[in-house]
């Protein structure tokens, strides 16, 4: 198990960083110096950041609003990506068509000069302009096109759709995808037998006896016990922050917390918690 969480956490961090990546991508496309550089380069890190804290913090619409935004900048860092490609492959493509085309206009004036016996005065000159056409034609370098471009061309013939269509339509899919990913990676269901006292136990070495006394002090009878003489008293429901600060983990607090909503004795509604008998619900921040 812990294994497994090395993995998710390796996880979410490439995908967080090839979010971040490509929102600083897109941000920086208009900048004209460093100091703008920097500026935007720093606004796309603050958005990528607050998204995964508003995620992690539960807070649905400003996490919705954030992704929504990173999705379109993840989206517009790959268009950004790809077309630089693509935009080089065409110029060369569209210097190579000029250039043949100039060619064959010379080659049927040298032609009609031939015929009207104006070889020295104007078909010449015409055939040297050809030397050095044909010079630049073998100078140009060749036209270098992605995989990807390639497979997102062979798809727009297949499908007979626009290649812009096909292209939007993966680059938007390969965004959506990206964050997704990262929020799967973030966000796990939590087992209520992995935060028992002896789940917590089992793969640990035996602790000091101050070490069991604090390990029974924060087992899942003494926390609900806790939180149902704050009820009895008239308190609210410590949140989840609060009881991380009283020294719980974060996933063991997210495990209890669960077992209270299954065993009817407190209530959430989005990421609030509170007694089942009241209607005003307290904020609880993760």
């Amino acid at each position: 198990m812990k294994n497994f969480s090395e993995v998710l956490k390796v996880g979410f961090y490439i995908t967080a960083g090839l979010s971040a990546i490509l929102s600083i991508l897109l941000l920086t496309s208009v900048a004209d110096g460093w100091f703008s550089w920097s500026i935007l380069a720093a606004m796309a890190l603050v958005f990528e950041l607050g998204k995964w804290c508003s995620v992690y913090d539960q807070r649905r619409w400003i996490a919705g609003l954030l992704i929504t935004v990173s999705v379109l900048g993840s989206a517009g860092g790959l268009h950004r990506a790809l077309t630089i490609n693509l935009d080089s492959a065409n110029h060369i493509d569209q210097v190579r068509e000029l250039v043949s085309e100039e060619i064959k206009q010379n080659n049927q004036a040298i032609a009609t000069y031939l015929t009207l016996d104006r070889i020295r005065n104007h078909a010449q000159p015409l055939q040297q302009r050809n030397a050095e056409l044909r010079d630049q034609l073998a100078n140009l370098p060749q036209p270098e096109v992605s995989e990807l471009a390639s497979v997102l061309s062979l798809l727009a013939n297949v499908l007979n759709v626009p290649t812009d269509i096909i292209t939007g339509a993966v680059i938007l899919l390969l965004a959506g995808l990206l964050d997704t990913l990262g929020v799967l990676f973030m966000v796990r269901p939590v087992d209520d037998d992995t935060d028992t006292d002896v789940g917590n136990t089992i793969d640990e070495p035996l602790a000091p006896k101050a070490r069991n006394l604090e390990t029974l002090s924060h087992s899942y009878p003494a926390f609900k016990k806790m939180q149902l003489s704050r009820r009895d008293s008239g308190k609210e429901v410590l949140s989840q922050r609060a009881c991380i600060r009283e020294g719980y983990r974060d996933k063991q607090v997210r495990g209890y917390f669960q077992k209270l909503v299954t065993e009817g004795i407190i209530t959430k509604n989005g990421g609030q918690y509170d007694w089942p008998e009241h209607k005003a619900q307290v904020r609880q921040l993760f």
